[in-house]
């Protein structure tokens, strides 16, 4: 078997990362009434397979493309590491540490700064928006260079031609085509997907939550033209009006306080939690499993 040549760098200070995309579409028939269905799975094993619109549809197939994106520039970062010196790699990790401390401190800045001049109006919620839009700043202006471009950033001859918002990220020229409608790029939670019926790897490829705005003006001389809010939590996506949206993130604030209250119990409880003996569980098992057997026999021998 021959072996690849492999170049002994330093050790690389990239974190582990998984990126997966995958996409299965198929018209199925009902078997009794021959009705056709549209149905969609991003998993491997189709495990989440669903009924799904064609909107609902070109919005994943959006989020392959926009996944197998994620791989190339994860081979891009790769091959970046290898290139880079140390003096290159130290001074990443130094702005990156600086980002964070400065991070770290806008809370308690923007708190002394609202309370000093703006008395009347501080409030700690009005606070915790402002820390929240800076912060979504920050971390804006140290995205790659490869994140999509807004339409205004293409200018106005891209706008005029697709008949893009200001705020669309879609390359129609490219990968994205020209589905009908018109996106801003996703917002993403850094957290992974929690599903307990996929596995780590497979969480690892879909946010906790993920929201865009989406321009809907297809033919819009005879459909009209429609905003809404694409809200994906996992592999579901929920299509929103704005005002609806307005509502959901209502709820979603108030359910925040709700379940902090819920974790903190949860500590408390868990303090009680321990192992169990490894050795009763076998036995536990194994008692179970002859009981299942008995169980299967009396029912084959009943119906012989």
């Amino acid at each position: 078997m021959q072996s690849i040549a492999q170049t002994s760098t330093a050790t690389s200070s990239l974190p582990e990362e998984s990126v997966t995309a995958s996409l299965t579409a198929e018209i199925m028939h009902d078997l009794d009434t021959g009705q056709p269905t549209l149905v969609a799975s991003t998993h491997g094993n189709q495990g989440d397979l669903q009924v799904v619109t064609p909107a609902h549809l070109l919005a994943k197939v959006a989020e392959q493309h926009k996944q197998l994106d994620r791989i190339a520039t994860l081979a891009r970062r790769w091959d970046a590491q290898q290139r880079k010196s140390p003096g290159d790699e130290m001074t990443d990790r130094v702005l990156t540490a600086s980002l964070e401390r400065v991070i770290a401190a806008l809370p308690s800045a923007v708190t002394e700064a609202m309370q000093s001049a703006l008395p009347g109006r501080y409030t700690p919620e009005l606070a915790a928006q402002f820390v929240e839009a800076m912060t979504a700043e920050l971390r804006q202006a140290q995205k790659p260079e490869d994140y999509p471009l807004t339409a205004a950033q293409r200018g106005p001859v891209w706008m005029a031609r697709y008949g893009c918002n200001p705020e669309c990220g879609l390359d129609h020229a490219g990968a994205d085509g020209e589905p009908g409608w018109h996106s801003t790029a996703p917002l993403e939670t850094e957290l992974r997907d929690i599903d307990d019926n996929c596995s780590a790897a497979e969480n690892a490829t879909v946010p906790f939550l993920g929201a865009q705005v989406v321009v809907d003006n297809y033919r819009s001389q005879a459909y009209g033209r429609r905003t809404l809010v694409w809200l994906h939590y996992g592999t579901s996506t929920g299509t929103l009006t704005p005002t609806k949206a307005r509502e959901v993130l209502t709820a979603m604030r108030g359910f925040v306080a709700e379940f902090e209250a819920v974790v903190d119990q949860a500590e408390v409880i868990a303090v009680d939690d321990f192992d169990g003996d490894p050795e009763v569980a076998r036995l536990d098992r194994e008692a179970e499993d002859r009981r299942i057997a008995a169980v299967s026999k009396a029912h084959a021998e009943a119906r012989a």
